[in-house]
Formats: C-alpha cells, structure tokens, sequence
C-alpha cells in the first residue's frame, strides 16, 4: 500500500558501492529499509503490487535489479519513478503502472501491514495491456517497443549486444 516508496526503501543506499555485491547479495537486503519481514512473505515468481511514486528518490539501479535478483516478476504500481521505470527496462525488468488496480487493491486489504502475501491470482496481457483480477479489467499504460525489445532482451546490454551482431 506504501505511496512514495523510494529507491532507499528498496535497496539501502549503504549497499549501492559495494561493487562486491552480487545479484544473489542484492536479493538478500531487498527492502531491508522498508519492512524487513519482505523477504520472508515474497516468494520467487510473485508479482509486486505498490503504491504511488513506486521508486521515487536516487537513480540507483540496484533499486530494480535487486527485486529482479529476488525473482520478483514484475511491479505493478500506482505510479512509478520515470528513473526507477527507466532503470527497471534498461535491466529488463517489468514495471507497470495501473492506478486503478491499485486503488483496488487498497480498498481490499487496507493498510494494516507493511508487506502483505495474497495468494490471490491476476492475468497480465500485455498484448492488451490489461490485468484480470477478480472478475474485473484494468487498464495499464502499455510498454513500447524499444522497451518490449530490450526488456525481451534481458536487458539494454544484451539487446545492444544482439543489434551489434
């Protein structure tokens, strides 16, 4: 439910210059500054659904790549940080915005803990750009496609990699 969720709530800043720091590290302290119990409720292959202004503050990368390293699918949020979306694709990292399904989301399970495991089931088209959940539609703003392809890719450095060739 967190709005303004920053980039320091996600990865800690104490981190981000420890070039020893291994994806596998990164998804040890992911949101160690926000609720430390995440990483014991999120599992692999889960789906992150957020606030508004979902990655606001620094423009450290770590801050997308450490939830991908987690093996956090995709975010779904409110709003998203233009720099935390940017980091998010150019690491091949899903990052969608979708207000209304935040809005329900909210209205469902309020704000009574930090970190909250649902179990419950949505359908992601991209193709229409739309989430299926609980009998309902919402819209989200689609991905473009330089950023379909880089994220398709694994990321800008192999999607230059595969142009180059």
């Amino acid at each position: 439910y967190q709005d303004n969720m920053n980039t320091d709530g996600i990865y800690p800043g104490k981190y981000t210059y420890n070039d020893d720091m291994t994806g596998k590290d990164q998804a040890k302290v992911v949101m160690e500054n926000y609720d430390p119990d995440f990483r014991a409720i999120a599992r692999e292959n889960d789906i992150l659904a957020g606030g508004y202004n979902f990655g606001m503050g620094s423009s450290r990368e770590q801050a997308a790549t450490a939830l991908k390293h987690f093996g956090i699918q995709l975010v779904i949020a409110g709003s998203v940080g233009q720099t935390y979306q940017r980091n998010a694709i150019n690491n091949g990292f899903v990052v969608l915005e979708s207000p209304e399904f935040t809005e329900a989301l909210k209205e469902k399970f309020g704000e009574f803990a930090l970190t909250q495991r649902s179990e419950l089931v949505v359908d992601v088209s991209f193709e229409d750009s739309t989430i299926q959940y609980e009998g309902k539609t919402f819209g989200f703003s689609p991905l473009g496609k330089p950023a379909q392809e880089i994220i398709v890719s694994g990321g800008l450095e192999e999607w230059i990699r595969k142009s180059l060739r």
